[in-house]
């Protein structure tokens, strides 16, 4: 439907029509969230992600979205415990690690890191797959006209775009990097976007977008047990997304000019992209 109102012109933004909506649908769906309560999810992501110490007060509006959202979670659970339901949040009120059942801030952790760390980098994959389609118009040829690429497609669009650009970790013990020193405890900031544009890893034209290009491995999920939780998830709501946009529109145009990425240090993202059939 979201497609089918872009077709027709109802709706000319494609972050707010389908690349925002579409992953906060998807988790709300997994946790039997009523559509009322949808707008939440949104409102207490952006707030998380784009909080900064710039004395700007972000901070503060972070603060006060964690809160709502454990409140929430913490009323919902208890609800799940008493009325079991089919859906993640009962799942896991009622699982069990070694005979004992999770307790009620495990589960709103769980929450906490699904939310915020899957809405909106769930809406930098779709937005900044159609970027890099609009910018290579033959590639966009190639995937409608065979739509069996998706899946190295999606991998090509995650290196890319990189929805995560960097985070940081603490070194557990002295590391040397390419010459480089690193002493335990020291702070280390992995820079995800320039990793996937590494031409030692994905030869000279690393910076260029190629669909057909095998990516046994990239950085935006990261690795280890840092692994994103949510990544074939990702992949799935990237995957169908992008084709239902290319099955069912023959030719877009998105205005890359007046597009508008949003705010915050770490997670790359549109806010605004106007769009055109």
């Amino acid at each position: 439907d979201r497609v089918e109102r872009l077709k027709r012109g109802e709706d000319t933004d494609l972050i707010t029509s389908l690349a925002g909506p579409t992953p906060t649908q998807s988790l709300a769906m997994l946790m039997d969230i009523p559509e009322s309560d949808y707008r939440h999810f949104d409102g207490w992501s952006n707030a998380i992600v784009q909080a900064n110490a710039d004395g700007s007060g972000i901070i503060h509006g972070a603060a006060i979205a964690v809160a709502q959202l454990f409140e929430y979670f913490t009323s919902l659970i208890a609800k799940r415990r008493a009325d079991p339901g089919d859906d993640l949040i009962t799942a896991l009120a009622h699982a069990e690690v070694d005979n004992t059942r999770l307790t009620d801030f495990e589960i709103v952790g769980f929450c906490f890191v699904m939310i915020a760390g899957g809405n909106d980098t769930s809406t930098g994959l779709i937005g900044g797959a159609v970027e890099l389609l609009q910018q290579y118009p033959e590639q966009q040829a190639m995937l409608r006209e065979d739509p069996s690429l998706m899946p190295k497609a999606i991998e090509e669009f995650l290196r890319m775009t990189s929805p995560v650009q960097g985070l940081c970790r603490t070194t557990l013990e002295p590391v040397n990097i390419a010459g480089t020193n690193i002493e335990a405890g020291k702070k280390v900031m992995f820079l995800y976007g320039s990793g996937n544009r590494d031409e030692r890893e994905f030869g000279d034209n690393a910076h260029e977008l190629d669909i057909q290009r095998e990516v046994p491995r990239h950085l935006s999920f990261t690795s280890g047990p840092h692994f994103c939780l949510g990544a074939a998830l990702a992949r799935m709501q990237g995957s169908i997304a992008i084709g239902e946009l290319l099955t069912r529109i023959p030719s877009f145009n998105v205005d890359l000019d007046e597009a508008q990425l949003a705010p915050g240090y770490f997670v790359r993202r549109y806010e605004r992209m106007p769009f055109e059939v």
